[in-house]
């Protein structure tokens, strides 16, 4: 569990139309609202990016949410009220250990994607 939620947090997941088709044949992009949740949103310091990924990551955000949110490593996240966009980056870590919670690397996407 988050000790200090600093955002609210919209997780929408990927699913492809079953009566929407593109030009080519193929099901449309479509991302369904799943839930808005409470978390701690911190940016990723450079000192941690290179001690995890050995290079700097621009735009990334370690997230820590309540061990019970339904997060899956295809989801798209928005900050409420905002445009801004960010993926996923690897797996959602579950910490079952002292303090249960799942923290999340989140990468602002350049070009956001389109949430209703």
């Amino acid at each position: 569990m988050p000790f200090f939620p600093n955002t609210s947090l919209e997780l929408w997941e990927y699913q492809e139309s079953t009566t929407r088709f593109n030009l080519y044949g193929e099901p449309e992009l479509e991302y369904n609202h799943i839930t808005t949740v409470d978390c701690d949103m911190q940016p990723l310091s450079v000192t941690d990016s290179l001690k995890e990924y050995g290079e700097i990551l621009q735009d990334t955000y370690k997230t820590y949410l309540d061990i019970t949110v339904p997060v899956t490593d295809t989801m798209i996240c928005r900050v409420q009220g905002k445009t801004d966009t960010y993926k996923v980056i690897g797996t959602p870590s579950h910490n079952n250990h002292l303090l249960n919670h799942i923290k999340l690397l989140l990468q602002k996407e350049r070009k956001p994607t389109p949430l209703p």
